[in-house]
């Protein structure tokens, strides 16, 4: 009697602690499966969505490596204002050291450029509309390659050059640079830019606009004494970016201004007929300053293009991109950029 009374105390003990490890033993398993569940979706998620939280910080590759972070919206590598009646004189005297410079800082054969330390926001096609303007083409090469790179920007400087003795047609032109840079990479959006004109502060950001909105830059011009001016007076010439889809719809400009003039104001009446909104840079107006590069105005005027150009609403949507028609002369990968040369003689074809 008394070796079962005493045994008695140590059964209950034991029929206590069996249903406390059965409840731990669930505990640890459940912890498991969760714990193991949590891992999978993180390894599952996008990395897109996993870093866009925080642009700033590195993102991951899927096979473990390290990527670029995106670079910064205002670079601090900007110089801000500089004197080009300083600068430009430099820039036409040593060639060799200057190009080595440029090399050296990563650019490409075709005058295109990527940042080393971050990755680019977007991917920019410069278009530049040329014909017997060399010295301004070297000053400008010169200045706008450092320009852009201390901006961060990833670009293509593309030069379409206008052969033969018909009168300049810059509005082909760069319907020629948009469909020829197209071939040939793939581009967020372009920026045309003529050849005679720069900007005086990089802190005039040369980004992509949104879709929609293209953006017009040079409106602070030097020749206007540095004040802005409107966009009834003043749109298409200078600097514009835009999307490539816009300059699609708007179906590029018209082909058939030959010498300077109104091909720019056709094409504002384009984007407007579109209902695009045109924006400019909110920065301060000394940043968005630009100076023009002298030379001799064209001649070659056509006693027609007011007609034209009032008569323009009706071939807003054949007249453009879609009746482009120029043969190829040449396409060279030069150092600091892609030569595009062509013979625009075929658009007075009717064959």
């Amino acid at each position: 009697m008394d070796e079962m009374t005493r045994k008695r105390p140590r059964l209950v003990f034991f029929h206590r602690l069996v249903p406390v490890s059965k409840t731990t033993a669930i505990l640890v398993i459940l912890f498991i499966l969760f714990s193991i569940s949590l891992i999978l979706l993180i390894h599952h998620l996008p990395i897109s969505k996993v870093s866009s939280s925080n642009p700033s910080r590195y993102h991951w590759k899927r096979d473990g490596r390290r990527a670029l972070p995106l670079c910064p919206l205002i670079s601090p590598l900007s110089v801000g204002w500089l004197d080009l009646s300083a600068e430009i004189p430099a820039l036409l005297d040593d060639s060799a050291a200057l190009q080595d410079t440029m090399t050296n800082a990563g650019l490409k054969e075709g005058g295109s450029y990527q940042p080393k330390d971050c990755q680019a926001r977007s991917q920019i096609a410069l278009i530049v509309p040329y014909r017997n303007r060399e010295e301004q083409l070297t000053v400008f090469l010169r200045y706008m390659h450092p320009f852009l790179q201390r901006q961060q920007r990833h670009y293509t400087i593309f030069i379409v050059e206008q052969t033969g003795d018909l009168p300049f047609n810059r509005g082909m032109l760069l319907n020629i640079g948009f469909l020829e840079a197209k071939r040939r990479e793939e581009f967020q959006c372009f920026i045309f830019h003529d050849v005679d004109i720069l900007p005086e502060d990089d802190r005039n950001l040369y980004s992509c606009p949104d879709y929609g909105r293209p953006l017009h830059l040079s409106f602070v011009i030097d020749i206007h004494d540095y004040k802005p001016v409107s966009l009834m007076f003043l749109f298409g010439g200078g600097v514009i970016a835009i999307s490539e889809l816009d300059f699609i719809r708007a179906n590029g400009y018209s082909n058939v201004f030959w010498g300077p003039g109104l091909e720019d104001d056709d094409f504002y009446r384009r984007i407007r007929r579109l209902n695009m909104t045109v924006v400019r840079p909110q920065s301060p107006v000394d940043h968005l300053r630009y100076r023009t590069l002298y030379h001799d105005a064209d001649a070659d005027v056509d006693p027609q293009r007011q007609t034209l150009f009032d008569e323009g609403y009706l071939r807003f949507e054949s007249d453009g991109l879609a009746n482009l028609r120029y043969r190829l002369v040449d396409l060279q990968m030069k150092r600091l950029y892609t030569h595009i040369v062509i013979d625009p003689t075929l658009a007075l074809s009717n064959d």
